[in-house]
């Protein structure tokens, strides 16, 4: 018997309800209201805890071994359900959406496109648009800082995965589509009215994508991006992928690599922002790599290792990915409670990573709990910005390389600081299935200018 199977058979577990539930809708207003706040107290109320959105109960596992079981077998705690239906209607059959039967060969036969060799060749496409980033901004300007980001991540993923650039006119319609369509099959999930624009925003999507495929088709082989690597892509029959599964893979490579990062960045900017010692420290650190205020590379990666700890902290906190859900597809035992075939599972990296019992003082931005003898103590699973076990994200390195790369190129040459808004502006955007802030907006102070961050 394994260490953690003998801790799983020894531990007795807390189950609990979340009160406050209301007729018909359960708690899904008090998530709507403020998803950060709900899902912040789910822990106090057990290692297991019920909670009721519309018609559908879920459970919550909050303590790592619960999360270790669900993560770690995926052929129990399956993607599927009534949930993942509405998503397949915007997703498709993808790496992102495809039950444990389709996860297997698809995952393999993406997996080459995603090695060191690869991701150093993709790294240059980041620098690039880095620099551009850094590039398109005025001392003292203003930056809306998510959509800001948002342009960056379409740019390199368009040009990594079709070797195309895409016109920030296209980058917001592809936003707006993105965020509208899965804000309504959230509302259809919940038995509400999608909403308008649901079913245009699926076809933009739709034909966007299928454009794009097209229109890469079109300029013949020798293509070195990431879709000629999955055309050419073999399963172990010697299968090629569909034109379907080439269309599913690419939506979802799309959203997995634009909202996901664009939040991450802004969410370490703003927490950089908040804490001028961190941000100072970052600074130092960037200045030293980046002495010329150059775009920073694959090769600087390893010198800057306190970015990568206030991007991982910020992954902590705000992680975008705030709701991971999944389906028993056959009867199961979670924590002493039995689990009937359908029943539904809330993972939830966000209330994971705000649980005292496995982040001490979790409600505080400190990247150095990230430092390698700290986060060594830490549970195996209770940290899960990438999602964890056999469905990990894929594209993990790569976007932390995206990240890293992003942040250092933007410090090197700029000083952000918060400008004053509405109340609440920062919060999350509510039912959406990234977590990313409603609005944050910066003044952006050129350092070599004004000398704000420079140190002496």
């Amino acid at each position: 018997m394994s260490s953690s199977a003998r801790g799983a058979a020894t531990t007795t577990f807390v189950h609990g309800k979340l009160p406050g539930a209301v007729p018909v809708l359960g708690h899904l207003p008090a998530l709507a209201r403020d998803p950060a706040r709900f899902l912040g107290q789910v822990h106090r109320h057990g290692d297991l805890v019920e909670i009721r959105l519309g018609p559908h109960r879920l459970v919550v596992p909050c303590h790592p071994e619960l999360l270790r079981q669900v993560y770690a077998d995926d052929r129990t705690f399956d993607k599927g359900g009534p949930i993942y239906a509405r998503f397949r209607e915007i997703l498709g059959n993808g790496l992102a959406t495809c039950a444990h039967a389709d996860h297997r060969r698809q995952r393999r036969m993406l997996q080459p496109e995603f090695r060191p060799e690869r991701l150093a060749a993709h790294a240059v496409v980041m620098s690039r648009e880095a620099d551009t980033l850094a590039g398109s901004w005025r001392h003292g300007e203003v930056v809306d800082v998510f959509p800001a980001c948002y342009r960056f991540t379409l740019r390199v993923v368009t040009r990594t995965l079709l070797g195309a650039e895409v016109p920030d006119a296209s980058a917001e319609r592809l936003q707006q589509a993105f965020e509208t369509a899965f804000a309504g099959a959230l509302r259809k999930l919940w038995m509400l009215p999608a909403g308008p624009g649901y079913r245009t925003a699926v076809r933009t999507l739709r034909r966007t994508v299928a454009g794009l495929v097209q229109d890469h088709r079109a300029h013949g082989p020798g293509r070195t991006d990431l879709l000629a690597g999955l055309v050419a892509a073999r399963d172990e029959d010697g299968s090629t992928l569909s034109d379907a599964e080439l269309h599913d893979q690419v939506v979802a490579m799309l959203l997995a690599g634009t909202e996901t990062t664009a939040s991450q960045l802004s969410w370490t900017l703003r927490l950089l922002t908040g804490h001028p010692a961190a941000l100072a420290a970052v600074q130092e650190e960037v200045d030293a790599v980046l002495p010329d205020g150059r775009a920073a590379g694959w090769d600087d990666l390893p010198g800057l290792p306190r970015t990568a700890r206030a991007l991982t902290e910020a992954l902590r906190l705000r992680p975008p990915g705030w709701v991971l859900l999944r389906t028993c597809a056959r009867e199961a035992e979670l924590g002493g409670r039995a689990l009937p075939r359908g029943s539904q599972v809330l993972l939830s990296p966000y209330v994971a990573h705000h649980n005292p019992r496995i982040f001490t003082d979790p409600a505080r931005f400190d990247p150095d709990r990230w430092l390698p003898e700290r986060a060594a103590a830490l549970p195996r699973w209770g940290f899960a910005g990438f999602a964890n076990g056999p469905r990990q994200c894929l594209g993990a390195d790569y976007a932390r390389a995206e990240a890293a790369i992003a942040l250092a190129t933007v410090l090197a040459r700029w000083h952000p600081v918060p400008v004053p808004g509405r109340r609440g502006d920062d919060r999350p955007v509510r039912l959406t299935t990234v977590l990313r802030p409603q609005r944050l907006r910066m003044r952006m102070l050129d350092r070599a200018r004004s000398g704000a961050g420079k140190g002496g």
